[in-house]
């Protein structure tokens, strides 16, 4: 089964997720603090992580950074919601970000897709 870790603060975005990815077969992991992110990506080494951009604590940037550190086969998606969106985009791009999407998401379908294509053969 595919671990799906979603880090976000707002938690009817993770709920959101779970209850979408859940009864798709995947594993769906929950933090809702930059912190808890980093201490599950590392005692469950998920496969594709969705990290907010902008949480209070680490900033979502800085948890991309150090789950890429933890496990570099890691995909992560940023969702942000910042104006400004060229220059982080490109920078998250930069360091190693699989690819992002805004916030609020339109298309749950979407997402979806980018995560299979993420994950490749592997899923």
């Amino acid at each position: 089964m595919t671990k799906l870790l979603t880090i976000d603060d707002e938690l009817e975005f993770t709920n959101l997720i779970r209850d979408y990815f859940t009864p798709r077969g995947f594993e769906v992991l929950i933090a809702n603090h930059g912190d808890d992110g980093l201490a599950i990506a590392e005692r469950e080494r998920p496969e594709v992580c969705l990290i907010d951009l902008k949480m209070p604590g680490l900033h979502g940037d800085e948890v991309l950074k150090r789950i890429l550190e933890i496990n570099p086969g890691t995909k992560c998606i940023m969702i942000t919601a910042s104006e400004g969106e060229g220059k982080s985009r490109s920078k998250l791009l930069e360091m190693g970000a699989f690819t992002c999407f805004d916030k609020p998401l339109t298309s749950l379908k979407d997402l979806e897709q980018k995560i299979k294509d993420a994950l490749g053969s592997s899923l």
